[in-house]
């Protein structure tokens, strides 16, 4: 057998051709590809044509949600600090609503109070209003229903008492008190004419009877006599009300609250309290001020320094005795002492006896001619021991002029001591 190693095996040999490209065959593969991508793009742009609608929808309901919190209070999870933030800018809003509700609740509950309150004014005024009356002064002998009667004077007065004698008027002017008679026209209309009981200088009161006779049955049963206040109570904010001429003007009505009552009237033999109000005045103004219980607590005083001033008024409580003496047309006992009361805790202070410090003493007086002198300390009257001017003005009205009345007061020596000193004033009608 011959070499295997050499042996040629033909049928096994073959040669590994690569199959040619079937171009046709790819290209109808791209097509087919490039044809899906198609149809997917188009569905993809269908269904989002179809969703997007949906989608805008709720994101719009999600933008007018986050405005609507932004108004509207709502319950938020604590674990979100953004949400927490949102919720208080709501609160913060909500209570601003609530704050400007409250506060024109308030302004409408302030208008009601303030209208029920000058409602219950009116109604307490109401029947002391009545009682006021004009006063005019009457010369000649002309009758009172003639109109070419000469009257002067026009002044506000109001009835404080009404009695089986008849009416009678305070009223307060510096040109009335030599008139003897006067023509009285009251709120209804009705006139009458009315007489002099009696006048004060020093304060310028004046009181005026209207007989019974004088006023028909009408006016009688129609015009009260407002009362007077029975205590000196007047406290710092205490309401008022002011009817008369206040500021000027006839009938008026005005309401507001004491502001002072520490101040004083300073006249002869005397000082009364005065009563401070809140409400303008004017120099020309007058009338009474009541309480909350109608009752006449104060009559009104003009102020001849200022034009346009708050309204003052003398304390009715301290000016009974001298409106009781007028009434019953007693005489007014003047010495002419114009003083101060030294009060225990000024006395301790200024280290100075305790007693009526003399201010002053009227020119021609019957004190200066018994030769009180300005720094007198006057401390008794006769045995009895007088440290006020309301009870020095007590002790002196309850004498009759021509009275001689014996004074002890301190008088400072040239040492610079306190000496007693004892003088003898006789009494003068004022």
């Amino acid at each position: 057998m011959g070499n295997k190693k050499n042996q040629d095996y033909p049928f096994i040999k073959e040669t590994i051709k690569q199959r040619p490209m079937d171009k046709r065959k790819v290209l109808e593969k791209l097509g087919v590809a490039a044809a899906c991508g198609i149809v997917f793009g188009l569905s993809a742009v269908f269904i989002i044509m179809i969703c997007m609608p949906g989608i805008l929808d709720k994101y719009e309901q999600q933008i007018k949600k986050k405005e609507i919190v932004q108004i509207t209070p709502s319950i938020q999870p604590s674990g979100d600090s953004s949400l927490q933030q949102e919720t208080a800018s709501v609160d913060k809003s909500t209570e601003e609503i609530d704050a400007a509700n409250n506060e024109d609740i308030q302004e409408k509950s302030t208008v009601s109070h303030l209208q029920n309150i000058y409602k219950m004014v009116r109604k307490i005024a109401m029947e002391p209003q009545k009682a006021l009356v004009r006063v005019a002064g009457i010369t000649g002998d002309s009758d009172l229903l003639d109109d070419s009667l000469l009257t002067f004077g026009d002044e506000g007065g109001i009835v404080f008492i009404k009695n089986k004698d008849g009416f009678y008027i305070v009223t307060t002017s510096d040109r009335l008190e030599e008139i003897e008679k006067f023509r009285i026209t009251f709120s209804n209309g009705k006139s009458a004419e009315g007489e002099l009981c009696g006048a004060d200088s020093r304060t310028n009161l004046v009181v005026i009877r209207v007989p019974i006779e004088n006023i028909d049955e009408e006016t009688w049963e129609n015009i009260p006599a407002v009362p007077l206040s029975s205590e000196d109570d007047q406290e710092q904010t205490q309401p008022v009300i002011a009817i008369g001429s206040p500021a000027g003007d006839m009938n008026a009505l005005i309401y507001g609250s004491i502001t002072s009552v520490s101040g004083k009237l300073n006249i002869a033999d005397d000082e009364y309290a005065l009563i401070t109000t809140d409400m303008a005045g004017s120099q020309k103004g007058g009338g009474v001020l009541l309480d909350m219980n109608g009752r006449m607590t104060g009559i009104i005083i003009s102020n001849d320094n200022q034009e346009n001033t708050v309204l003052r008024a003398v304390s009715v409580a301290e000016i009974k005795c001298l409106l009781e003496k007028l009434s019953n047309g007693e005489p007014i006992c003047y010495t002419g002492i114009r003083g101060t009361t030294i009060s225990k805790r000024q006395s301790e202070q200024l280290n100075i006896p305790q007693g009526i410090f003399v201010d002053r003493v009227e020119q021609g007086s019957p004190a200066m001619n018994a030769g009180i002198q300005s720094g007198d300390i006057l401390y008794k009257v006769g045995d009895q021991r007088v440290l006020t001017m309301d009870e020095y003005s007590r002790v002196l009205q309850n004498k009759q002029p021509g009275d001689r009345m014996e004074v002890t007061l301190y008088r400072k020596s040239p040492a610079e001591e306190y000496v007693d000193v004892e003088l003898n004033i006789l009494i003068k009608e004022k």
